[in-house]
């Protein structure tokens, strides 16, 4: 009997233990609900980017919080509420049941503030990362994204809650990037490093887009955290500005170094699933779900062309050396050229595997487009004669993502598939250079 009472008087205090604004609320609040009541986009004129800011009432001019009194707080009455177009968040499911408790226990427990400014921005309050990593994975994970940095040197890959760098030359582990997003799906370096952009979340709960110092991993910023995942990361050939996409149909521009967001707009209905940046870094190519792609200006976020000639979801893209033409892939294994204000280019659809997926596009030159299939298939094409010059990977699984290394007779393509292998391929022979699966202890 002295257990029991002594196992619910543990529990009891465990209950009421004061809710931390810190460590619990800005978490939920900046996941669910900064995207829409920031400085530079005020939903309702409610801003709740700091907690000064939260405390100050929207255009309705109703209490937003009155400490000690959930019901009587339009923060907590906005999220119960059942009329689904009144309920926040908007346009997305209610927040979970737990959440809202916390939230309903912290205004009840007098929403106190726990940090040292009250001005200090949210995600600024957002604990650290201290992920583990697994000395070795149970069995290989799916590569989702890689990049290479400057002189091809060092080869990072997606893991899970981490970023892994391997050497492509011998294939052998480099280093990992702990603390990441539970899935990476996006990489791309700045100038070649050694700063690396990583973007990714956890599917349908969050996302999150990460600058680290690749030569130095504690150097690290959150630049954004939303509501779903981020899929995709492109840096400017200048460094000079980062640009991100995902499944909340956004596309985000932060200027480098510092990292600061400059503008962020819903340029879909649907999710962006693929991003290029033009060799001049003036221009942003998307490739979405909602059967379009866009292009706009890298320093403005102004769309200046709409490609509508796809019939399916639109899965990846890439600007032509030249940067005056793109070329997007689509889930019925078509890949379309068209200009930058949107007009397809008359007889240049090009079907380089079938009626796979086209996940991955890249250029040789001008008129070879490289692609890679949810067959496997990693195909050379010849753009004018609109036929495959070479097969040059058959992967055993739909491959995600490649690279180019090298350049001239040397120049060899990075294809990685969703069994977790990692083929290095030379152009000039077809000769395969290296292969390995991208998980520790493989």
């Amino acid at each position: 009997m002295r257990f029991i009472i002594a196992s619910f008087l543990a529990s009891s205090s465990a209950l009421a233990a004061p809710v931390s604004f810190s460590k619990q609320i800005a978490p939920i609040l900046a996941g669910q609900c900064l995207e829409c009541h920031r400085a530079e986009k005020a939903k309702g004129g409610y801003r709740l980017d700091t907690f000064e800011q939260l405390l100050k009432t929207g255009d309705s001019e109703e209490a937003t919080v009155v400490p000690g009194k959930a019901e009587a707080s339009e923060l907590y009455e906005l999220l119960v509420v059942h009329d689904d177009s009144d309920r926040m968040p908007k346009k997305a499911d209610a927040l979970p049941e737990k959440d809202i408790a916390l939230i309903r226990q912290w205004i009840s427990e007098g929403a106190k503030y726990d940090g040292s400014n009250a001005q200090a921005s949210l995600t600024s309050l957002l604990p650290q990362k201290v992920a583990q990593t697994l000395e070795k994975y149970p069995r290989p994970i799916p590569v989702t994204a890689l990049a290479l940095n400057g002189d091809g040197k060092v080869l990072v890959t997606s893991g899970y809650h981490e970023v892994l760098s391997w050497d492509p030359a011998t294939g052998k582990m480099r280093g990992r990037l702990a603390g990441m997003p539970e899935r990476v799906l996006g990489l791309s370096f700045v100038q070649g490093g050694p700063w690396l952009a990583v973007a990714g979340g956890t599917p349908g709960r969050s996302g999150e887009v990460w600058l680290v110092n690749y030569a130095k991993p504690a150097e690290r910023k959150r630049l954004a955290q939303m509501r779903d995942c981020a899929l995709d990361a492109v840096t400017s050939p200048d460094g000079k500005y980062l640009v991100t996409a995902g499944a909340d149909n956004r596309v985000r521009c932060f200027a480098l170094p510092e990292g600061k967001e400059i503008w962020n707009l819903e340029a879909h209905a649907d999710w962006i699933l693929g991003l290029a940046i033009s060799p001049d870094g003036q221009h942003v190519a998307t490739a979405s779900r909602d059967r379009t792609a866009k292009v706009m200006k890298t320093a403005t976020g102004e769309i200046e062309g709409t490609f509508t000639g796809h019939s399916v979801p639109v899965l990846s893209v890439a600007f032509a050396p030249d940067g005056k033409e793109v070329i997007s892939g689509g889930q019925d294994g078509e890949a379309r050229r068209w200009t930058l204000d949107g007009t397809g280019k008359k007889d240049s659809t090009l079907r380089p595997a079938g009626r796979t997926e086209v996940l991955a596009l890249s250029y040789l030159n001008q008129d070879t487009p490289i692609t890679a299939s949810g067959s496997g298939q990693v195909s050379v094409i010849d753009a004018k004669a609109r036929k495959t010059k070479a097969r040059l990977v058959m992967h055993g699984d739909r491959v995600n993502a490649m690279a180019l290394l090298g350049g001239g007779d040397g120049q060899a393509v990075i294809t990685a598939s969703h069994d977790g292998e990692i083929r290095i391929t030379q152009m000039v022979d077809n000769k395969e250079l290296r292969k390995f699966v991208a998980s520790p202890g493989w």
